[in-house]
């Protein structure tokens, strides 16, 4: 592939975000249950609270990963970790506070582009956001 006449060997796209997580069955539940997955009923029946390992979770051409192995040396990110698209805003936060998720601010924005911002069950923040296409 070449950019501006310069060679690489990078695909235009991310493979995966990491997220690093205190207690991993905790974080796999929160997780699968915001974006409305099954729980993984395998994974949970041997899954302890000090394991160390890695889970994937699919999410298209993108992975989220979730990382047990790196909790002792880093911290939950005070800046968002990632955004989760949406189609309708207003019944994502009205969902997420159905499910007890700490929600940390209202609906912001206006116009084309509006988030609001969530801690997951192991203290990082991460963003919901409705983008309308323009006309």
């Amino acid at each position: 592939m070449s950019t501006n006449g310069t060679e690489t060997l990078l695909n235009h796209s991310i493979g995966g975000v990491f997220v690093i997580v205190n207690q991993m069955p905790r974080a796999v539940k929160w997780y699968r249950d915001i974006m409305g997955l099954p729980e993984d009923d395998e994974f949970m029946s041997t899954a302890t609270p000090d394991m160390q390992t890695i889970y994937s979770i699919p999410l298209g051409s993108t992975n989220l990963i979730l990382d047990s192995i790196h909790r002792e040396t880093l911290k939950p990110s005070p800046n968002h970790l990632f955004m989760f698209d949406t189609e309708n805003i207003d019944e994502t936060y009205k969902t997420m506070k159905k499910k007890n998720v700490d929600v940390i601010s209202s609906i912001e924005g206006s116009g084309s582009v509006r988030f609001f911002e969530v801690y997951d069950s192991e203290g990082n923040k991460i963003m919901f956001c409705e983008e309308k296409q323009r006309k």
